[in-house]
């Protein structure tokens, strides 16, 4: 019984702590072991050694260093020749190929990532029982917040006052007077 209880409480709180993990105090984005920054198209996840190359002038590779399995790069650029090569800073590409895993960030970390571009003070999570004091701008972002809901009952346990079209929650089909705001507080 005590193990059955122990079991539930530790996934209760490993499941609290992946909702809040995205995003930090120190108001970054993290992606896997990857911070997020402004620029980024995606990431690339090392699965087998592969080579680190730059692209010389004469657009031959040369080789920088051997990468090693689970490092994982941000990257900036993809460039179609030799195959494919992603950009992953400071002039230096890995190759598209089965050495590596690419991935694209989801939109509500592009958003969180945006949003806090344009606000650098960390974002403080909103709990669903303390609602805004006030309408707000509808484009605030409530860190481990789903970004999309069955209902406006659901959402507004969240946002209480509904979200503005450019939210990542925001859903035209809770958008009844087409107003651009959805489940906006009457």
């Amino acid at each position: 019984m005590f193990s059955k209880f122990f079991k539930v409480v530790l996934l209760f709180v490993l499941a609290l702590s992946f909702n809040f993990s995205h995003a930090d105090a120190a108001g970054t984005v993290m992606w896997g072991k990857t911070e997020l920054k402004l620029g980024q198209i995606g990431k690339v996840t090392i699965e087998t050694e592969t080579e680190l190359v730059k692209l010389e002038s004469d657009g031959s590779l040369s080789i920088v260093r051997v990468l090693k399995i689970g490092e994982e790069f941000r990257v900036y650029s993809y460039k179609s020749n030799h195959g494919g090569l992603y950009g992953v800073g400071g002039g230096s590409f890995v190759r598209a190929d089965g050495h590596v895993k690419y991935e694209t960030p989801s939109k509500s970390k592009l958003a969180l990532l945006q949003q806090m571009g344009e606000n650098p003070a960390p974002v403080q999570p909103v709990k669903p029982s303390q609602p805004k004091p006030g309408v707000g701008s509808g484009l605030e972002i409530i860190p481990g917040a789903p970004t999309s809901y069955p209902n406006c009952t659901k959402m507004k346990e969240y946002y209480s006052y509904g979200v503005k079209e450019g939210h990542p929650a925001y859903a035209s089909k809770h958008d009844r007077d087409k107003d651009g705001w959805a489940c906006e507080k009457n």
